[in-house]
């Protein structure tokens, strides 16, 4: 069967390829299992054959060719997620979203239509040069994709001020598996069921996300920072809730841990960033609030530093797994989650360091984003202990399992315990949009 899909993908004027370095190249997300296999020569799986569409009419022929013949597909942008998500395990066709990359500004209206495969740096820079910004930054900006962040539900580092990608989203247009293409007409805001939204968090289950319209922002005028030194997590959290006050644009703390890795200080510390009209007076209001002691340069040497992750690269080659782990709760949980979690991850036997920021911020509550590196003698079996530990001392604790890297296949055992009855409607929907299920199989739930 596959054979015959290609012959008509070829047929249809869609660049195809079946060469091994391509099909190496679209084996695998950024799990970090993963590179320890490829360090070892082993691919986590491959592809029959790599597409790359370059309109929505393209990814349309596509998924009506592969759903004729039930062929798996499995939907790749930069492929920076980290869920095992991507990996094509049962073979067929990797769809790459990269040659969706138009970009299209409409400074009247205030928004931005980019196509999936658009990277975030480089939209940010066109925005930019003409006096806009999205600030949608994820630490993977410069190789995550906007169909990505849509899949995934992202949040980036502005979060606290400027919301997700599902409160930037204005109108997407997907096509189903069955090679529908399927659209809205674009309007601020409108009542009744706004079923874009399926899409959001889908991770590439019900369909391929080919282009998004998002709002954008003028460039801030002002840009202030403040740096907050404190003795323990529960200080800091209570001044970043009474800091949400004044509408800060992003607010992170970090644990005693993190804050010797990035400022040489053995403190808990909170830098806020607060931007556009009216940042200077608010800055200075915060700098009162605050329980803790004012420092300085924290914040700026953190935004020097923020998409530095050349770390892993130097230690996984020496048999260390990295990773981090994301989750969400109430403000009257946090400090309780973090103890519990950070303990979780320490009483594994091969862990190194574990530590956590917290970097995303809402009236209810937070995000904590744990970080942990181990020398363990079995990697497999290590890793896979300090994630089953660290989700279950989250849900024990009022946290969820997950934040923004999304579900994938590393977190779908837990997914039941998040959100109960809802897995079998999801599961519903997934076979009314995808009756021959073609479309990243094996993510969320078996």
């Amino acid at each position: 069967m596959i054979d015959r899909a290609v012959e008509e993908l070829k047929a249809a004027g869609i660049s195809v390829s079946t060469a091994e370095e391509d099909k190496i190249a679209y084996c695998k997300d950024f799990n970090p299992l993963h590179l320890h296999r490829l360090l070892k020569k082993e691919t986590p799986a491959l592809p029959d054959v790599v597409v790359f569409p370059k309109s929505t009419e393209e990814v349309s022929a596509v998924l009506r060719i592969a759903n004729t013949y039930g062929v798996p597909v499995y939907i790749f942008g930069g492929a920076s997620g980290v869920i095992d998500a991507a990996t094509p395990y049962e073979g067929g066709i990797a769809l790459s979203t990269l040659a969706l990359n138009r970009v299209e500004i409409d400074a009247d209206n205030r928004m931005v239509k980019a196509g999936a495969g658009v990277v975030g740096g480089r939209l940010e820079k066109i925005l930019n040069h003409h006096g806009f910004t999205l600030r949608h930054s994820p630490q993977s900006l410069y190789c995550s994709t906007v169909g990505g962040w849509v899949a995934t539900a992202a949040s980036g580092q502005f979060s606290t001020g400027y919301g997700n990608i599902e409160n930037l989203l204005i109108s997407l247009t997907a096509v189903l598996p069955d090679g529908e293409v399927v659209t809205e007409k674009m309007t601020p805001r409108r009542a009744g069921p706004d079923l874009k939204k399926l899409f959001v968090g889908s991770e590439g289950l019900l369909g391929v996300v080919t282009e998004v319209v998002m709002k954008i922002f003028e460039l801030p005028e002002e840009f202030l920072t403040i740096s907050v030194e404190y003795d323990t997590m529960g200080e800091a959290v209570r001044d970043a809730k009474a800091l949400m006050s004044l509408k800060p644009a992003l607010i992170r703390i970090f644990d005693d841990e993190e804050s010797i890795r990035y400022f040489d200080l053995e403190k808990f510390t909170l830098i806020a960033v607060f931007e556009g009209k009216g940042a200077g007076s608010r800055a200075d209001i915060a700098k009162k609030m605050v329980s803790g002691e004012i420092a300085e340069g924290y914040a700026e040497k953190w935004l020097g530093r923020r998409f530095d992750v050349s770390d892993i690269s130097k230690i996984v080659p020496l048999g260390f797994i990295f990773d981090t782990i994301e989750v969400a709760c109430f403000w009257g949980d946090a400090e309780r989650l973090y103890h519990e979690v950070i303990n979780a991850i320490r009483r594994v036997e091969g862990t190194v360091t574990a530590s956590a920021h917290a970097s995303h911020f809402y009236e209810s509550g937070l995000c904590f984003y744990f970080t942990f590196a181990g020398y363990p003698e079995d990697v497999e079996k290590y890793y896979r202990e300090v994630w089953e530990r660290a989700i279950k001392a989250s849900l024990k604790n009022g946290g969820n399992v997950t934040h923004h890297h999304g579900i994938g296949r590393l977190r779908k055992s837990w997914l039941s315990a998040e959100i109960g009855g809802y897995i079998s409607i999801l599961k519903d929907i997934k076979t009314m949009f995808d009756k021959r299920n073609i479309l990243n199989r094996g993510v969320m739930f078996d």
